[in-house]
């Protein structure tokens, strides 16, 4: 038997498992690393307790600017270019493991599996006609040959292949993230939020087959982009709201963007990215403005919480939600959160560490349990969010040297 099948056989079978999972959003900021203890698998169901998951520890590994730049760039790189990107952020996410690792007071001879989503440099937005297609870099074979670890990575592409989105992808990890004793008395569901550069929803329902997810439109991609602009590169962010929460609407400009997105009208299941919702949107923005000024962001942020709030209106409505869990990084801007508040008021709108899951590594941990369930040969794919033509197993895997 190969030593690489006999390591799985002997990983599936020990009752727990320590696991770092990897990623980088859209807005490229750094790269969070959750490192975790995850117990069993699969999603709890009566009688069966699914996958229990224990957060050992949470890293954030910066991104080096020059690095940042080519990803927010990719659209003008040639192949050599990307190839190159590829490469580097495969060592990039490999050194944030290994910092992490060791941050956890942990060695590499204790770390079982990787998960790693990487660096989205494409994704669809179902525009009709064009082919599904994702793209991530970071190569996992570059983070498995650094680190010595079995490395799983590229979860989208299967869902794709499939029929699906790729995404959003997280549902899965929610339904045991966040399980929760839903009153199916009141019939009331609870909604997971999740404020990355594209701000995207989890419908949890205590039935898997009824619950599903979508992309709502942008989170955090374009306000870090003005706020990137703005500062001169100082900024990665809206740093606590204050550049909008300094300006005032522009009215007329936010009702254009309302009303001219064919996005936000687009019915589920719909992913998108910053394709959509990036640097050309924002040049559209401000050419429609007629400058960058705190009024821009203000009116980007109201932008932002009312595609949500529409999204929610539109397609999550019977059974009613009956509380809204907040995570990711718009959740600390409270420019962005005092307005989704508001918009989705009387519904309660809670943080994420309010039900015991860290808002930051939530995503984090999704891609350590998206690699525990592909070690036990689990789908993690959900038809009822990506449309997929049936569940699939996601990742591929990349093996250290012997």
């Amino acid at each position: 038997m190969s030593p690489i099948i006999q390591r799985l056989l002997e990983l599936s079978a020990k009752p727990a498992r320590i696991v770092v999972g990897l990623i980088s959003g859209t807005s490229a900021d750094s790269i969070s690393v959750a490192v975790c203890k995850i117990k069993g698998g699969g999603i709890p169901a009566p009688g069966r307790p699914g996958a229990e998951v224990e957060l050992i520890h949470y890293h954030e590994h910066p991104y080096p600017a020059t690095l940042r730049r080519q990803v927010f760039n990719a659209a003008k790189l040639n192949v050599r270019a990307i190839a190159e990107l590829h490469v580097q952020v495969g060592e990039l996410f490999a050194d944030a493991c290994l910092n992490a690792i060791q941050a956890a007071k942990l060695t590499i001879g204790d770390v079982d599996l990787i998960g790693s989503h990487g660096q989205t440099l494409y994704h669809h937005s179902s525009v009709p006609g064009v082919p599904r297609a994702t793209l991530q870099v970071g190569d996992g074979d570059q983070i498995a040959e650094r680190t010595g670890i079995c490395v799983v990575s590229d979860f989208r592409a299967r869902d794709i292949a499939a029929g699906g989105e790729g995404a959003p992808l997280t549902p899965f990890s929610d339904l045991i993230l966040y399980a929760d004793p839903v009153s199916t008395a009141t019939n009331r569901r609870r909604l997971i939020l999740n404020l990355g550069g594209i701000a995207n929803v989890t419908v949890l329902d205590p039935d898997p087959q009824r619950v599903f997810g979508f992309d709502t439109g942008p989170a955090n991609s374009l306000l870090d982009r003005l706020a990137f602009q703005l500062s001169g590169g100082e900024l990665t962010c809206d740093l606590d709201g204050r550049i909008s929460r300094s300006g005032t609407v522009n009215t007329v400009l936010l009702d254009d963007l309302l009303k001219s997105d064919p996005y936000l009208e687009r019915r589920p299941p719909k992913s998108t990215g910053f394709e959509m919702y990036g640097d050309a949107f924002l040049e559209r923005a401000a050419a429609a403005h007629g400058r960058l000024d705190p009024d821009l962001m203000a009116t980007l942020t109201e932008f932002t919480a009312r595609s949500i709030a529409m999204a929610l209106d539109q397609f999550v409505a019977d059974p009613p939600v009956g509380e809204i869990i907040v995570a990711g990084g718009g959740a600390r801007n409270p420019a962005l959160m005092e307005r989704i508040r508001a918009l989705m008021s009387p519904v309660p709108v809670r943080d994420s560490e309010e039900v015991g899951v860290s808002s930051s590594a939530r995503e984090a941990l999704a891609f350590a349990l998206f690699a525990n369930e592909a070690l036990l040969g689990h789908p993690t794919s959900l038809p009822s969010v990506t449309g997929a033509r049936a569940p699939v197993i996601l990742g591929k895997w990349s093996f250290p040297s012997a």
